[in-house]
């Protein structure tokens, strides 16, 4: 079971990253405050399960971009596809995982969570940025809904059958390095390609990660400052 005090395990991560139980809090801000002493694979992980609200699976690491951050925003998207992969890793094979844009998670039809992202504070679009933290959200359970069929546009990962959500975070972790490692060995476009497959809607993706529809071009820029699938509180339900 999942609380607010202990981590529910040790994780298995490979160097760099280095992991950061918080108790309580938000993982994302947490690893923002890290950022510039602990740098690189500051990896902060975090779960609740309060009365009254649905439970969490969160984590978040930071990232040292050696590219300005018009480029090195692009991490978002490698960030989605290490969570795709993640995901569907640990979930039985016939589960479809998509995207919605830009950082929405859905397993089959129902929202799972999405991803948000952080930059350091006053860096110009061609200045690199000293950090960047990519924030994750899961809802770990509903079992607060006395009638979880009335919230059918969500679901949960105790509902899908994860009994170990620390090893999405370990999967996560391996398939985020992985995708870094073929974007500076390779080309942007062959990983773009498999973002626009996952996606709910159909479009491509641009060289700098933009949404390209048959309405126009959305800007990944513009779409990461906002972030539809969740609210005040995390992922809607």
């Amino acid at each position: 079971m999942l609380d607010d005090h202990t981590a529910p395990r040790a994780l298995t991560l490979p160097p760099p990253y280095t992991a950061h139980w918080l108790a309580q809090g938000s993982a994302l801000r947490q690893a923002c405050s890290l950022a510039d002493e602990h740098g690189a694979g500051t990896l902060v992980w975090h779960s609740s399960s309060e009365k009254g609200a649905p439970g969490r699976f969160d984590f978040a690491v930071v990232l040292e971009p050696e590219t300005p951050l018009t480029q090195a925003r692009k991490a978002f998207i490698l960030g989605m596809l290490a969570l795709g992969d993640a995901v569907a890793a640990h979930c039985p094979p016939e589960r479809a995982v998509g995207f919605g844009w830009p950082g929405e998670l859905r397993l089959d039809a129902g929202r799972l969570g999405g991803m948000r992202l952080r930059t350091a504070p006053d860096v110009a679009e061609d200045e690199v940025p000293d950090w960047m933290v990519l924030g994750v959200e899961l809802i770990a359970n509903r079992d607060h809904l006395s009638a979880p069929g009335s919230k059918p546009c969500s679901l949960s990962l105790h509902e899908e059958g994860f009994t170990d959500p620390p090893a999405i975070l370990e999967s996560f972790a391996a398939y985020l390095m992985l995708y870094f490692d073929r974007l500076n060995h390779g080309d942007f476009d062959p990983l773009a390609a498999i973002y626009a497959q996952r996606l709910t809607t159909d479009a491509t993706l641009t060289a700098d990660g933009d949404l390209q529809t048959g309405d126009g071009l959305l800007k990944l820029k513009d779409a990461l400052t906002t972030s539809l699938w969740r609210d005040e509180t995390g992922p809607r339900l």
